[in-house]
């Protein structure tokens, strides 16, 4: 049966065994027997059939002290940690540890394993962005997190490098996994606390995403600034973007120096950025009156006053927030490396869709230049 079985946690063959195994005379027999032995033993099989099955068969018996207890002694627990060290296997993992962790001889095994750093690396991988056993990898984490001992062990285990570290790559699907995270320790008050002392450290690692030669990883990092702000959600904003408003309008000038810069690159970070936030009025604000911006490139300062000027217009502009839909960005091509001038001026045209005399011209070069190249 676990050789070939469903991947279903309903599968009725486990239901079964897990209410056979509350009678104390089968309890008996499954460990003097050696059937908790080899059931560990086929937890640690190369096939994730076999391997997944025997876990889930394990799971269900481990409510039972006297089988939690051999289960241990076997290695259960070291074989769980060890797969959380597997991106292929570690979120099955963490799933398994998730619905064990109440019991305290469980965390204590985990503890000794140094499960609580294994957690956070597969977090760090974006191990958790995925499902196991029909559940978002979000609600494994959560229900790990919920533990207080295991919380404040993850915690202190480098979490802080760890969200920088993810948001410094400029990836969508990392930088989701760390909103989920951020979004779950908000709920704790030490979460709460690392939140508060990692916030500008944070800021920062979005913010040299922003500094990147590829266009995607500017576009999620500006995304990311977007989400962190709470411009989607200002009707209800949650604690980790009443942090994080002060922290961005005060970084701001960072953001701005991108936009003086002699790269072209960068300065196109800097408007995509700003792009990203035009839709907060204090934002826009600040931004104004910064010196960076008044001598920011003509194209791009062009640009800014009129996209800012747009999100002004009509009877949102006195401090409530403008809403056209979700924030996009043009999927852009990459461009011939000769051009990179004209490959930023292409971008920030297409960014704020409003042509601009010169950089509408380039823009246009540059993007004909595009498609010759790759014929």
């Amino acid at each position: 049966m676990l050789e070939h079985r469903l991947t279903d946690i309903e599968d009725p063959a486990i239901q079964i065994l897990g209410q056979l195994a509350s009678h104390v005379d089968v309890q008996e027999d499954l460990i003097h027997k050696g059937h908790i032995e080899n059931l560990a033993s086929l937890m640690k099989n190369r096939k994730d059939e076999t391997s997944s099955g025997a876990i889930l068969a394990m799971l269900s018996m481990l409510q039972y002290p006297f089988i939690r207890l051999t289960a241990i002694e076997k290695g259960v627990v070291e074989t769980l940690v060890n797969h959380l060290k597997h991106k292929k296997k570690c979120l099955f993992a963490a799933y398994a540890l998730s619905r064990i962790l109440d019991h305290e001889n469980i965390r204590k095994a985990m503890f000794e394993l140094s499960a609580p750093d294994y957690i956070i690396s597969a977090f760090k991988q974006g191990s958790f962005i995925g499902t196991v056993e029909n559940e978002p990898g979000k609600e494994v984490l959560g229900r790990l997190m919920r533990n207080d001992d295991l919380r404040a062990a993850v915690l202190k285990a480098h979490t802080t490098a760890a969200l920088c570290t993810m948001f410094k790559k400029g990836e969508a699907a990392l930088n989701h996994a760390a909103f989920d995270f951020l979004d779950i320790i908000s709920n704790y008050s030490d979460g709460k606390e690392l939140i508060k002392e990692s916030k500008m450290a944070i800021f920062h690692a979005v913010v040299a995403a922003l500094d990147n030669q590829k266009w995607a990883s500017q576009v999620n990092a500006a995304m990311a600034l977007h989400a962190l702000v709470g411009i989607r959600h200002s009707s209800e904003r949650t604690f980790v973007m009443h942090e994080f408003q002060p922290v961005i309008l005060e970084g701001l000038p960072r953001i701005l120096k991108l936009l003086v810069h002699d790269r072209s690159y960068r300065v196109v970070g800097g408007a995509a950025a700003l792009f990203a936030l035009s839709k907060d009025g204090t934002i826009r604000a600040r931004v104004r009156e910064h010196a960076d911006f008044k001598f920011a490139r003509k194209d791009v300062h062009r640009m800014l006053d009129i996209l800012f000027a747009a999100m002004e217009e009509g009877p949102h502009h006195h401090g409530a927030p403008h809403h056209h839909g979700a924030l996009t960005f043009p999927d852009v091509h990459p461009m011939p490396a000769r051009s990179p001038l004209v490959t930023s001026l292409a971008i920030l045209s297409c960014v704020f869709y409003i042509p601009c005399g010169l950089t509408a011209m380039l823009a246009g070069w540059a993007i004909d230049g595009t498609e010759t190249s790759h014929t």
